[in-house]
């Protein structure tokens, strides 16, 4: 395949062969998480893993923090939702029991820098919900920077899931989801009405 052809169908997400491709970086990406750990892989190493050269793995992703970021876009849409509408506690216990089901990847996410590239992920997309959230036909306005905001809650929210991930508790994933909605809508909810006054 020639190079432009390649990018083209970079650019095709929807492409079998992208999906393929991506589907095996990520799962050499998890494998060498659990092996290794986060800081002891490159994208060479996960590259070499997924049996792919290395600027196949660039053109795809710009770096091994760029491939936690994208694989969790979708699983942290409910978690984001969370801040501004009330979504069912089903899509977050969903995504709360993936983490369950996968806690010793979790777990491993949970410290260092793959925890930072968590935060900022779900802040961004916190982030977003919070800047096209309209309130009484004005766009919110807080005392404080929204990106700030977003990294308040996004950081509550990964603290929650973290210590739960722990199996100390008892909860099960709908407890959780039900903590999660609650108590994000709430902070958001109460910084954002606080500041319209």
């Amino acid at each position: 395949m020639s190079n432009q052809s390649l990018a083209e169908a970079v650019r095709k997400p929807n492409d079998r062969r992208v999906r393929r491709t991506r589907a095996a970086i990520r799962s050499a990406f998890n494998a060498l998480i659990l092996s290794r750990g986060y800081d002891a892989i490159s994208a060479a190493d996960i590259a070499e893993q997924a049996n792919i050269g290395r600027s196949t793995f660039y053109e795809h992703y710009q770096s091994k923090d760029d491939v936690l970021a994208q694989s969790l876009v979708a699983l942290f849409e409910p978690l984001a939702g969370a801040c501004l509408k009330q979504p069912s506690d089903q899509s977050i216990a969903s995504m709360i029991q993936h983490f369950w089901d996968n806690r010793q990847l979790g777990r491993a996410l949970m410290t260092g820098r793959p925890r930072t590239v968590m935060a900022r992920q779900l802040a961004g997309l916190i982030e977003r919900r919070l800047d096209d959230e309209p309130r009484d036909g004005c766009l919110v306005e807080t005392t404080i920077p929204i990106p700030l905001l977003a990294i308040q809650l996004a950081q509550g929210q990964l603290a929650l899931i973290e210590d739960w991930l722990t199996g100390r508790y008892g909860c099960s994933a709908t407890q959780i989801a039900a903590a999660l909605r609650l108590t994000s809508h709430a902070a958001a909810q109460s910084i954002l009405v606080a500041d319209l006054k």
